[in-house]
């Protein structure tokens, strides 16, 4: 062998060798170096993005890099879950949603632009909102057993809004009319706040939606609450009855809330976005925002994301097929 054919031989060994180590995982002391992006499935005012800013304030501060809100409503929530999903797995891209995006599109859609158990990395589950039943404040119908008997007594003539198709809000709202063996029309928003602002204009007579949205609109005046989705009075509206002790049993629903990033990052980014995540959470000053607005906090790990995501999706199946929830 000649001279310049080792040396080209060589040459190509060495580049080689630059790539691969070029390719290596980030270590976490390397990381971050640019600014970060939280994507929120929703509009900017919800319950949602109001959670994913203080997220993304923390994270900011303990990261020392800037961390952009980028809000991607739509679809549902799959038009983030898809943008997200695709997006590369560097720890610059972080997605702040719900049950709605992880496991309920898959329970009434044909096909959806993800594999919510396979496509994403979770960092933790960071707690829960409690979802009520709300109407306009001088809404003659004052009561839950009122609102019932009106909608028996008149089918699809009143009308249940929620914060997008396929949304807990929704399934939420779709499971307590399967429960009541009543009929109103379903009239998806896409977010919390455009439906709100309905709903205080009258345009719409009821509306599901999380305490967050809707605990300012009840200090105003604006609106009245019903009823609480969940199995026991929220805290932060002691008053309101759940659905269960006004004799809708079995109805215990919430959105849950957690932060991923897409599938497959490097081991040392990994564990220090989920240790950032866990000091966020924990931080009493935090604990302490999040109540001002009604979420519930709680950091959890996931041991086995896939199964839990498979699990409730089988679950919400089931509650799709009873409640009739369909795709819109």
């Amino acid at each position: 062998m000649s001279f310049w054919a080792k040396r080209t031989i060589l040459a190509t060994a060495f580049a080689a060798a630059a790539m691969l180590d070029g390719a290596k995982p980030a270590l976490a002391d390397d990381y971050p170096d640019r600014p970060l992006q939280l994507v929120v499935p929703f509009p900017p005012g919800g319950a949602s993005d109001v959670v994913a800013r203080i997220i993304g304030g923390e994270f900011e501060a303990r990261l020392g890099k800037p961390v952009i809100v980028m809000n991607r409503p739509g679809g549902g929530t799959t038009i983030a879950g898809k943008e997200v999903a695709r997006a590369a797995p560097d720890g610059y891209t972080l997605f702040f949603s719900s049950n709605s995006t992880f496991t309920l599109p898959a329970a009434v859609k044909e096909s959806v632009p993800y594999d919510a158990a396979k496509d994403f990395e979770p960092l933790g589950q960071v707690g829960k909102i409690t979802l009520v039943l709300v109407t306009y404040k001088d809404n003659p119908i004052k009561d839950l057993a009122a609102l019932v008997a009106e909608a028996k007594a008149n089918p699809d003539k009143l009308s249940l809004a929620s914060f997008g198709a396929a949304t807990v809000s929704h399934f939420a709202g779709e499971l307590f009319k399967s429960s009541a063996g009543i009929k109103m029309v379903h009239l998806p928003y896409k977010g919390s706040a455009p439906a709100m602002n309905d709903l205080i204009g009258k345009h719409i007579q009821y509306h599901v939606d999380t305490v967050i949205a809707v605990k300012p609109q009840l200090d105003a005046g604006t609106v009245r609450v019903l009823a609480a989705f969940s199995a026991k009075r929220t805290p932060f509206l002691p008053d309101v009855p759940t659905l269960a002790e006004l004799g809708y049993s079995g109805i215990d629903f919430s959105s849950w809330g957690a932060v991923v990033t897409p599938k497959g990052l490097p081991p040392a980014v990994r564990d220090k976005l989920i240790a950032t995540l866990e000091d966020t959470i924990n931080n009493p000053s935090v604990v302490e925002r999040f109540s001002k607005v009604g979420f519930e906090p709680g950091f959890a790990r996931y041991n086995d994301w896939a199964s839990a995501v498979n699990k409730e999706t089988a679950e919400m199946k089931q509650i799709a097929q009873t409640a009739g929830i369909k795709e819109d």
